[in-house]
């Protein structure tokens, strides 16, 4: 049996264990990632260039997690990228463990250089290592002093944590609403989530109708990947003048990357109205589904 977490083990060597401590831990962390700094930078030489930072680093659920603490340097180096296309390279860090088969027991970190493409594809990193960014290397680069993030920063979430606003669109145009039953795509998000959440899409629009005082509406619908996930049959009132609506829809989005759209339709019945510049989607993170 193990003692609690502060409370010493007893002169045998019974009670509170490292494998107690990672589970611990993975108690407060939904996922790996990146908690304060490692921000990844190119150089004057093949080297990728990490500050100093903490993430949140596993061999696995049945594990539990590490902290694990860099404090900052050098990639070992990648080739020269001869190419005439870009190419991704992987930027991460691993906790070794000694007891676990690891050579030593140190926090370690590597570099996987990819494969030069038209379109080039991040590659595959060591099973049990933390992606801390993915590099795009122009093409023809020797140094690689020109290299550009690829994709966003994968942080480490806190257990219960919301994490704001995760993505945002805006569509500025004034115009007309086409005067037909057809779904008009009026602003579009993507967001990554590392674990399922619980989120909220907001549409924020501005309209008015095209002349006297008589309201008109439109419908508004969701879809997430192509897929809807509301029914469509929320209404918003138009008016004389410049009102501004927002509509929230609660929902929950499995990990991963997701494409948010809102649509709207005219309710034809009604009379013409026209959208008066913004119509935004804001995508705000609530917490950890359960």
């Amino acid at each position: 049996m193990s003692t609690a977490f502060g409370v010493r083990q007893t002169d045998a060597g019974a009670g509170f264990t490292v494998t107690d401590m990672r589970h611990i831990l993975a108690a407060q962390w939904e996922s790996t990632g990146v908690v304060s700094g490692l921000a990844v930078t190119g150089g004057t030489t093949l080297s990728y260039v990490v500050a100093a930072g903490v993430a949140v680093c596993s061999k696995g659920d049945s594990d539990g997690k590490t902290l694990a603490y860099f404090a900052g340097g050098s990639t070992a180096t990648v080739a020269a990228n001869s190419s005439g296309n870009p190419r991704i390279d992987c930027i991460w860090i691993t906790s070794h463990d000694l007891d676990q088969g690891d050579a030593d027991n140190l926090v370690t970190l590597g570099v996987t250089q990819g494969t030069a493409a038209a379109t080039p594809t991040a590659p595959s990193i060591p099973t049990y290592a933390t992606l801390l960014a993915a590099m795009t290397m122009p093409a023809g680069a020797a140094t690689t002093a020109n290299a550009t993030q690829a994709t966003s920063v994968g942080y480490a979430v806190p257990y219960g944590a919301s994490l704001g606003r995760i993505g945002y669109s805006a569509n500025a145009q004034t115009a007309d609403q086409n005067w037909d039953s057809t779904w008009y795509l009026q602003a579009a998000a993507s967001v990554t989530v590392a674990t399922d959440r619980l989120v909220e899409v907001d549409f924020d629009a501005r309209a008015s109708v095209d002349s006297g005082t008589d309201a008109s509406s439109y419908y508004v619908k969701v879809q997430v990947d192509g897929v809807d996930v509301t029914d469509g049959l929320d209404e918003m009132p138009v008016f004389d003048v410049w009102v501004r609506n927002r509509m929230t829809f609660p929902l929950t989005l499995q990990a991963g990357s997701h494409a948010i759209a809102v649509h709207a339709k005219a309710n034809t019945a009604k009379t013409r109205f026209t959208w008066q510049g913004v119509r935004q989607v804001s995508v705000y993170d609530r917490g950890v589904a359960r």
